[in-house]
């Protein structure tokens, strides 16, 4: 009798602690949704690609604030937590693919936060982890168990409390998403006002051509810009082909500051700006300026133009190819 009795009193502990930890986990699960949902809606990143668009990206906002809600007040616990764990193993996923690809920020937490995909993977996998732990009781890998879970759903207070919650957050942040506009503007690319009301311009150097050069006016020490000829290489530090070519026109700047036929080099840096640049102290034979701040600048990749007493002559689709560029003036062209 004595050793039922302690046999039923260990199950209760070990149900007790379970039920805590998964009480625990799904909460700090929430809470990372909720702030990587805010992030995002703060200042989404938006780009060309199709995870980059914004409707995907209202889209992931909505799906991560729900997820967090139906999480914290503990609705369809077995089906919410299916869901998480398949969600977090699909970021952990795009996080190591942007890791490897050279990638200098996963993009989960918007434009607004840099944050090392390789970080990301560690959290993700750890949240994983910690799913595979706790999980709700009476969790049952079948099918017929999910179904039977959402047929059973029941409208009590905690339902109504996640729908209350979800009008009040989440239709407010979608308005915002989808009421961000889109304007061309023809002297720099296309402008996106986003939903903090800020700008975000990206840059589209092929509608500059024969035309002044129309990022003149917003880049710092421009006094030193003087007519002339000139390469005009624009980068971010976050991009990783963007260094690459740092380190190229570095090198090719030496070799044109010697020669009177060639053109004159300017490495002009968007922000967010590289501390402690090494390029910036050894700036004796190329022109090194910075973009004001006061506009959200955003390129794909680096971009090469050639500018003639301040028109934009050219532009070269692939700034890498250093070989080119060489041989355009060795031969005198």
């Amino acid at each position: 009798m004595f050793a039922t009795l302690k046999t039923t009193l260990l199950e209760h502990r070990q149900k007790t602690r379970h039920r805590a930890g998964w009480m625990i986990v799904r909460s700090l699960v929430a809470t990372v949704l909720f702030i990587a949902a805010g992030l995002k809606a703060y200042q989404p990143d938006l780009g060309n690609s199709i995870f980059e668009t914004l409707w995907f990206q209202t889209l992931l906002i909505e799906s991560e604030i729900t997820l967090a809600l139906i999480l914290l007040f503990n609705v369809i616990p077995k089906i919410s937590w299916l869901i998480t764990t398949l969600l977090f193993t699909i970021f952990s996923v795009v996080s190591l693919a942007k890791g490897l690809s050279g990638a200098e920020s996963c993009g989960c937490w918007g434009a607004a936060v840099q944050v090392n995909p390789y970080f990301t993977v560690v959290l993700d996998l750890f949240i994983i982890g910690l799913l595979t732990i706790f999980r709700p009781s009476g969790i049952v890998f079948r099918r017929q168990a999910f179904f039977q879970e959402l047929t059973g759903l029941k409208f009590d207070k905690r339902f109504f409390a996640v729908v209350g919650i979800w009008l009040v957050v989440a239709l407010p942040v979608a308005y915002a998403m989808t009421s961000v506009q889109k304007n061309d503007l023809a002297e720099f690319g296309t402008e996106f006002i986003g939903a903090d009301g800020k700008k975000i311009i990206l840059l589209e150097p092929e509608k500059w051509i024969d035309k002044e050069f129309p990022l003149l006016p917003y880049i710092e020490s421009k006094e030193k810009f003087d007519k002339g000829l000139w390469l005009v290489l624009l980068y971010k530090h976050t991009c990783s082909s963007c260094r690459e070519c740092q380190r190229l026109y570095h090198d090719l700047s030496k070799d044109f500051s010697q020669r009177n036929d060639c053109p004159n080099i300017a490495m002009i840096e968007a922000p967010p700006f590289e501390t402690d640049k090494n390029y910036q102290l050894d700036s004796k034979t190329f022109f090194y300026g910075k973009l004001t701040k006061t506009q959200k600048w955003r390129m794909d990749s680096p971009i090469l133009i050639l500018v003639e007493n301040h028109y934009v002559k050219s532009h070269f689709t692939n700034p890498l190819d250093i070989d080119l560029i060489r041989a355009i003036w060795r031969n005198g062209k």
